[in-house]
């Protein structure tokens, strides 16, 4: 006891005090054992080096804190035994056939009308308005809104391959009728080319159409829905094309009211995907009134040409091979009865590794493969949509009929597929085909395929 008080009273003399230790941590207060863990009222604190100004304050060197546990470190590469080239075929194989007249199709090829000729797109926006729907305000209020959500959202789709040359009217041009009497809403029926034939012919006499390959034609932001809710793409044939003073054009849509909404870009995004020679993926059967996702009964959250503003909405693998935004080099095409495994990059990230394994099981029919994490345009998206998403494709099945069909995992019960991807020891089998994820990374799935007997 002696001994203790000479030590109190030498620390007195030089002007330390002894730290006091609380029975119950706190964060703030000293502690005594560097990393040392504590659970208090169900919070995780941990011993550690106190600031400068907090060892002033509480006379200690070591303070607690809120435990914050580390971030696993991400594994880069995989430590499965990948399949070499010699397990694959040469992607021709899988290019399925789509016999179809259409100008949008699932398969190959795609209609000469709607192959690029270059990798930069020259888009002119057509500012106009009516007397029953006048704008208040000037098109270089509006324009950036489309330029630049379009812009971003498919020069990543195609990896930087396609850039935009945008080109817009500096005036608002009125319309020669009222916009009720366009009849561009679904219930009116009324077609929207006179519309958009009349805004080209407005603006033609103020703007050069040389080059131009899509023509919008931009209603005022404070359309009313109830007088425009559908804003399709148009596809003209060569022999009745849309006409300008320079020539001709042949693809072109329309913003009006159903687009005006925080993420309104991804509908015109969609449009344009049409405009480059996609299907629709959603259900044209669906009616108002009937269960909302059944409307998304194929795709589910999946693929912008699906739900437009779907929280998983980066367009599919596929979606981009059959229009050359993902080039021959980023896809796997499966032997006949060959089992293989393959490393696939996430749709979402960047680079050069394969994206997109296909197993070709007819002429016109195949399964594809690709990896999904929640990441750039899949930001929204769960943790549960993360891992190898597995869907059919049959080019014979009409656009808005399910061409692509997402294939659910055993147990995915979510109504619009959230679920459905697999997961690390999770498989399914398709026709005669075991569909397995080995294998996960940051950003990075590893799938076997292995033929059944």
């Amino acid at each position: 006891m002696k001994k203790l008080l000479a030590i109190l009273l030498a620390l007195a003399l030089i002007g330390i005090s002894p730290v006091a230790y609380s029975a119950t941590p706190k964060i703030g207060q000293a502690c005594s054992q560097t990393g040392k863990r504590v659970v208090v009222a169900k919070v995780a604190l941990v011993c550690q080096t106190a600031s400068k100004a907090q060892q002033k304050k509480i006379k200690s060197r070591l303070a607690w804190a809120k435990y914050v546990a580390p971030k696993p470190k991400p594994v880069l590469a995989p430590k499965s035994p990948i399949s070499g080239s010699a397990s694959f075929a040469a992607v021709d194989e899988c290019r399925i056939q789509d016999n179809s007249q259409f100008f949008t199709r699932s398969g190959f090829p795609q209609h000469p009308q709607m192959k690029r000729a270059s990798s930069k797109l020259v888009v002119q926006l057509i500012y106009i308005d009516f007397s029953d729907v006048v704008a208040t305000g000037k098109p270089s209020d509006d324009k950036t809104f489309w330029t630049d959500g379009v812009s971003k959202f498919l020069a990543d789709m195609s990896n930087g391959v396609v850039n935009f040359e945008w080109r817009t009217t500096e005036t608002y041009s009125r319309m020669s009728k009222k916009l009720a009497d366009y009849r561009v809403t679904r219930t009116a029926g009324g077609s929207t080319v006179p519309l958009v034939q009349e805004a080209i012919a407005l603006a033609d006499k103020q703007i050069d159409f040389t080059g131009v390959d899509f023509v919008v034609a931009v209603l005022p932001p404070n359309t009313p829905r109830e007088l425009s809710d559908v804003s399709p793409a148009l596809m003209l044939s060569s022999s009745d094309p849309f006409k300008t003073d320079e020539g001709r054009v042949y693809r072109a849509t329309l913003v009006g009211g159903d687009m005006r909404f925080p993420e309104g870009h991804l509908l015109l995004t969609h449009e344009f995907g049409h405009l480059l020679g996609l299907n629709d993926y959603y259900w044209y059967g669906w009616k108002p009134g009937m269960v909302y996702e059944d409307q998304f009964k194929f795709m589910g959250n999946f693929d912008n040409m699906n739900f437009a503003p779907g929280n998983s909405r980066e367009w599919t693998a596929w979606s981009r091979w059959i229009i050359e935004f993902l080039p021959d080099s980023k896809v796997l095409c499966a032997r006949e009865g060959v089992e293989a495994t393959a490393q696939l990059d996430a749709v979402s990230k960047v680079g050069t590794a394969p994206q997109l394994l296909v197993i070709r099981t007819s002429s016109t029919e195949a399964i594809a493969v690709e990896s999904r994490r929640n990441t750039r345009h899949d930001s929204k998206a769960s943790s549960a949509s993360n891992g190898l998403l597995v869907y059919k494709i049959d080019s014979k099945i009409m656009n808005g009929q399910g061409p692509l069909r997402i294939v659910r995992k055993p147990g995915s019960v979510d109504a619009l597929f959230s679920d459905a991807p697999l997961k690390v020891g999770e498989s399914l089998v398709v026709g005669s085909w075991k569909i397995s994820n080995i294998e996960s990374g940051a950003d990075w799935d590893v799938a076997k395929i292995e033929p059944v007997r």
